[in-house]
């Protein structure tokens, strides 16, 4: 991103032209190494050009999540290259319902978003800064106030970075995380949308297979629009092909994908934090993507552990939450703050017992000395934090390729498949859902419930929420 400052007149920085293609011909120089550029401006005084990263822009800002897992790589591209004139290629899904939109600063993101916005929509433009009038000197549209309207129908755009994208607050963004909305089409691929076939996804060793499964079904919702089929490269997971294959109906990379009809996505985070993800309408999941004897399997255990009970479903999120320090909407709950509202369901509403779901051995201990009697789990491999602290690692998948290996891991691997989704599904069969906050688990075991929860409590916000 191309920040505007001052003119300086201590330093000998390349002179470009203030014109319609200033930040093309600046962002050119930065891929050159340059950082700085002295601006002529036929409409104002002179003023710098300043380049910085948009990763490490974002993440100097405290509100940014201090989580590993959103360090390990770029979020928020680069975008050296763009093209705000491309219409077909520039997504306008987060202006969905706006009237207004208020920009707080003037910077290379704000005056683009404001031409395309101008050019492409009848929504009103509103600035804090004058300086936009540098840009669009003759534009009428373009109304100068310097307080935002604190509704539903306004997009506020501020100078400094807002969290936006990971608490699902879209009426408050910063510039980075909202020209990223825009042009993620363009970030994708080079290629036109209405030639592309596939849509092939990278996916981490690190990741379980509720996250995969997520990551699979909702590229595939966010991407329905282009008519691609969405696939996983071949040995991306640490879950064997055949395994996925045997409990799902996901498809590999087909032999006939190439550069030329394939979309590569090889960080699903850089999508994972818009609008169009966190917000889909479409379900995430469902019993279409698995195996049908898979199914008739899980029923008829279900059947046999509940029989006929009234039950509560509580998924408690641990382990590598708490060691990568997840926040916001996906911030694991401590039983002691959690035990309190579970109590006060099973009193009101008379629960038979309690279907837990957690991969956490020390949420597990806790939990049934709080409720002696009323826990039901799934038997599977738990860890504590003294496990991960001992072995100096963050994620599950690393204390588990520790444990275990060769033919030994694979074997593993299935079996802890199979008692996830035996155990959420058994959730998705209780009459109301309690749970920790955003997780793969948390998604799958709404979609195989199909909105017949009674009620429904998020912890990590604090409140019931609704499907």
């Amino acid at each position: 991103m191309l920040l505007v400052r001052d003119y300086s007149i201590q330093h000998n920085y390349r002179t470009l032209d203030i014109s319609e293609n200033l930040f093309h011909k600046a962002l050119s120089c930065v891929l050159k190494g340059e950082t700085h550029f002295h601006v002529k401006n036929k409409n104002g005084p002179s003023f710098d050009l300043e380049y910085v990263n948009n990763q490490k822009w974002c993440e100097s800002f405290p509100e940014y999540p201090y989580s590993p897992l959103f360090r390990r790589e770029p979020l928020y591209p680069p975008y050296y290259m763009y093209d705000e004139n491309d219409k077909d290629k520039i997504c306008f899904d987060i202006l969905d319902g706006i009237e207004r939109i208020w920009f707080e600063e003037v910077n290379e993101y704000t005056v683009v978003i404001t031409g395309i916005v101008l050019k492409y929509t009848d929504i009103a433009v509103l600035w804090n800064d004058k300086r936009i009038k540098w840009f669009y000197p003759k534009e009428e549209k373009i109304q100068i106030t310097y307080e935002a309207q604190g509704d539903e129908k306004t997009l506020r755009v501020h100078r400094a970075f807002k969290p936006s994208a990971f608490d699902c607050d879209f009426l408050n963004m910063d510039q980075v995380v909202l020209f990223h909305h825009f042009f993620v089409y363009q970030w994708l691929t080079d290629l036109p949308l209405d030639k592309v076939k596939y849509a092939e996804i990278l996916v981490a060793k690190s990741e379980g297979i509720g996250s995969i499964l997520t990551c699979y079904t909702r590229t595939r919702n966010f991407l329905s629009r282009f008519g691609l089929e969405v696939t996983l490269q071949a040995g991306s997971s640490r879950y064997p092909d055949h395994v996925i294959e045997k409990y799902f109906a996901i498809k590999m990379t087909p032999e006939d994908s190439n550069e030329d009809n394939t979309i590569y996505i090889t960080n699903y985070y850089g999508i994972l934090f818009t609008k169009m993800l966190r917000l889909a309408h479409e379900r995430e999941f469902g019993l279409e993507l698995m195996n049908p004897g898979f199914i008739d399997e899980m029923k008829e255990y279900s059947d046999v552990i509940m029989k006929g009970k009234r039950m509560l479903g509580v998924l408690l999120r641990g382990s590598d939450y708490i060691t990568s320090e997840m926040s916001g909407t996906s911030a694991p709950a401590a039983v002691e703050s959690a035990v309190p509202k579970i109590r006060e369901w099973m009193d009101e509403y008379g629960y038979d017992g309690i279907i837990l779901a957690t991969e956490d051995a020390d949420i597990l201990s806790k939990m049934k000395a709080a409720f002696p009697g009323k826990i039901r789990v799934v038997s599977q491999v738990r860890y504590s934090i003294t496990d991960f602290e001992r072995e100096n690692v963050i994620t599950i998948s690393e204390l588990d390729s520790i444990k275990y290996s060769g033919t030994d891991y694979d074997v593993f691997l299935e079996d802890s498949l199979v008692n996830y989704f035996y155990a959420l599904y058994m959730i998705s069969m209780c009459e109301s859902f309690m749970y920790s906050g955003e997780s793969g688990g948390m998604a799958m075991a709404k979609a195989l419930n199909g909105g017949k929860y009674k009620k429904m409590y998020s912890f990590a916000e604090g409140k019931e929420v609704d499907e």
